[in-house]
């Protein structure tokens, strides 16, 4: 029927913990961004003021650590000159135990650091977002808690969380966005109320590509999206779907392409687990699939892997996934 997609009903909250967690998920994401910003703005001062310590921290010059060091030395000049116990103390009490036993490493660097002389408004800037950036952090991990304490009484969560990789932000995310599972008539439905359906684009009486629908809950369409991404990092275990993903990829389909298809099939998967009230079953996803199964039984029954919250944090959509060219079909 002409207009279908366009007859979802408003959402309908299972309880009173359900519509307090829409809330907490929006907040999350205002923090989420607010501690981003932040972390960039501290990650500026240092490559301006201090470019050698991106070699000291490579992961980033705003973590914990970094953050810790820079409270106690706040410029080059204070770190060489500091007694060398010192700076490793500040670092083992911010459990950065490895980078403490480099501490005279560091303060080499310190001493022939190369960086803009640090005026005393931007060691005052600094500490400020320093201090900022604990609050915000800390504000979140708060939330995060409550977040949890509602996760665990919700029927939807162990579900959601069966998938081989979690996180309470993203089921979370999910649960808000969802509400009720059966105000949905099926899973294609269900996958473009999510954001993870193909478009074609038309031309007159030809079709001239098809590509990601732009429409969709857009907090869902990413929490599914960094589903996908992470379930293709080296750090997860083989799945169906990363099985799936090398099966396109193999048939010469993009590779931003097939990464569409990997969070649309999560939608589709994830859409009959909650009608059915049933765990994800790999074994049987498998034969859904068409893949052959596992040579060792012991990994399909291996617990889902929890994403930490930094990691979650890192994996942004990058613009050609966000735009990628789908092909028009429906799959399990």
């Amino acid at each position: 029927m002409v207009g279908e997609e366009f007859s979802i009903q408003p959402v309908h909250l299972i309880d009173g913990d359900a519509a307090a967690l829409r809330v907490m998920v929006r907040d999350l994401e205002k923090l989420t961004r607010e501690i981003t910003r932040r972390r960039n703005q501290l990650q500026q001062i240092a490559a301006a003021t201090f470019p050698e310590f991106k070699t000291f921290f490579r992961d980033s010059t705003a973590g914990s650590a970094a953050r810790a060091l820079l409270a106690h030395f706040p410029t080059p000049q204070t770190l060489a000159q500091a007694n060398t116990d010192e700076v490793a103390e500040v670092l083992h009490s911010a459990r950065a135990h490895s980078h403490a036993k480099r501490a005279a490493e560091l303060q080499d660097l310190a001493r022939s650091s190369a960086g803009a002389l640090m005026l005393s408004h931007h060691q005052w800037r600094q500490g400020w977002i320093i201090r900022q950036l604990d609050a915000l952090e800390e504000a979140r991990a708060e939330l995060l808690d409550q977040i949890r304490q509602v996760l665990a009484k919700h029927p939807y969560a162990r579900i959601i969380e069966s998938l081989p990789v979690k996180s309470p932000v993203w089921t979370a995310t999910l649960i808000a966005a969802i509400g009720d599972i059966q105000r949905f008539q099926d899973h294609r439905q269900f996958k473009r109320y999510l954001g993870w359906t193909p478009e074609i684009a038309r031309s007159g009486s030809s079709v001239d590509k098809s590509k990601l629908a732009r429409g969709g809950v857009r907090i869902a369409r990413g929490a599914l999206g960094q589903m996908a991404l992470i379930l293709l990092t080296p750090n997860v275990r083989n799945t169906p779907f990363r099985e799936d993903y090398r099966r396109m990829v193999a048939r010469h389909v993009r590779p931003a392409t097939a990464m569409g298809h990997l969070a649309g099939k999560l939608s589709t998967v994830l859409y009959g687990m909650l009608r059915t009230m049933t765990a994800y079953d790999e074994a049987k996803h498998r034969r859904e699939m068409g893949l052959p199964p596992l040579v060792h039984d012991t990994q399909a029954t291996e617990p889902p892997l929890e994403i930490e919250m930094d990691l979650v944090d890192d994996v942004d959509l990058p613009d050609e996934l966000d735009n990628a060219g789908l092909v028009a079909r429906e799959s399990v």
